[in-house]
């Protein structure tokens, strides 16, 4: 009799183990009947009139039935997580739901693709870098609510000194636009970015930086970044007046330039959005959603930005035959640092008067002539550290990092 309940329990956790991927599922879902039936009353109330909420086997909430159009699935997904957070809603899945809009897209993506291939269809190398431009981005100040953020203007302007420094990086001021606070909108951000893409050449040079708040994740799992005039009413209005992943994933498809470094120290954070009246679900920490809940850049999200099935995630200093680390301006690639992983928080340091993550990664640069790979590599213990250090010991901040090639040690030093 022992024996049957011994192999009775292991089938059952051996069940929960294949339906979760490989991840044991440690905690119960909060999420009650009464939750789904609030949702789907909004819905109605909202006319969302074929669509409509259920559980998954995970005690999630997940989008089913049918939608008009894109911006009714963010209004959908927006009342759900206004309900239970954003923690128990699931990523939205074309399997799951139909949605008409999304079926004339389908027709228009090959044609796209044809396109974005016959542009990057020269595969030789990029030669030695000719010019260099960067846009720097920081956001502290928010027009319409969200708590301010104390450190990402001097992120910003740290990061900036470092590349227009004559000893330094020596990128030409003319090339480098720097936004913070009522000068970073949507409309400003979206015009450098084009500027940079009518610029810049195959054997060019191009960095992006952004500090700031990241919104929700959207419907596939993404956190935009909040600017200085995101709105945030109605509550899905965040999705669509943020820099999305698209607009990002539109600059990096077509940039001609070869050598691109694009790093987000965004991340969403409940804290965030408390002061903005129903934003977050009532009774939130019921559910799990306590202020320093946080979302920070997903590898799915840095796959579908960069374009690329086979990207590289390893950040170890890739090495010459002697050993020695590469410290060249030779590398090349499409590369996309964020400051934290898919299921953390980017924290500010009240000590190093910076965001955690920015602070070390600019020392990095200093410290090794500005080789981008050789500065993460430094700088990515050091953030875990002193994030538990001063956060709690439970608290994870990690860095990581994914790139078109594994020879992405550019320098950004001239």
């Amino acid at each position: 009799m022992k024996r049957c309940k011994i192999l009775v329990f292991v089938a059952v956790c051996l069940f929960l183990l294949a339906a979760s991927g490989g991840r044991v599922i440690a905690q119960t879902s909060p999420v009650t009947d009464g939750h789904l039936n609030a949702i789907n009353n909004n819905f109605k109330q909202n006319r969302v009139t074929n669509g409509f909420a259920e559980l998954d086997s995970y005690g999630r909430i997940q989008l089913k039935g049918g939608y008009e159009d894109d911006r009714q699935v963010d209004l959908a997904f927006s009342l759900a997580q206004q309900v239970v957070g954003v923690k128990w809603v699931s990523p939205v899945t074309p399997d799951n739901i139909r949605v008409k809009e999304w079926e004339k897209r389908i027709g228009g993506l090959f044609s796209r693709a044809r396109v974005i291939k016959e542009v990057g269809s020269d595969a030789a190398l990029p030669g030695t870098v000719r010019n260099r431009y960067a846009l720097v981005v920081g956001v502290g100040q928010f027009k319409h609510g969200l708590q301010s953020l104390q450190y990402t203007v001097r992120d910003a302007s740290s990061f900036y000194s470092f590349i227009v420094n004559p000893q330094g990086a020596a990128f030409p001021r003319n090339n480098v636009y720097y936004l913070t606070d009522q000068t970073a909108t949507r409309d400003n951000i979206v015009k450098y970015l084009n500027t940079i893409k009518n610029q810049a050449g195959p054997d060019d040079l191009v960095v992006i930086y952004m500090s700031s708040h990241g919104t929700p994740p959207d419907k596939f799992g993404g956190v935009h970044i909040v600017t200085y005039d995101t709105e945030v009413k109605p509550r899905e209005r965040v999705w669509h007046t943020a820099v999305t992943e698209n607009m990002l994933k539109d600059f990096v498809e077509s940039l001609r330039s070869k050598r691109l470094v694009m790093i987000l120290d965004t991340c969403y954070s409940n804290g965030a959005y408390r002061s903005i009246p129903g934003f977050l679900p009532p009774g939130g920490k019921s559910l799990g959603a306590d202020d320093d809940e946080g979302y920070g850049i997903s590898r799915d999200y840095g796959k579908r930005l960069l374009g690329s099935k086979d990207i590289v995630t390893d950040d170890a200093p890739r090495k010459s035959s002697s050993g020695k680390s590469i410290d060249s301006q030779d590398g090349y690639g499409k590369v996309l640092l964020s400051a934290s992983s898919a299921g953390e928080k980017s924290w500010e340091s009240d000590t190093l008067r910076n965001s955690v993550f920015t602070y070390y990664f600019v020392d990095g640069l200093k410290k090794y002539n500005g080789s981008v790979k050789d500065a993460f590599t430094y700088s990515k213990p050091l953030v875990s550290q002193r994030v538990k250090q001063e956060k709690g010991s439970d608290i994870t901040q990690t860095p990581q990092v994914m790139s078109t090639s594994d020879n992405w040690n550019m320098r950004i030093t001239k």
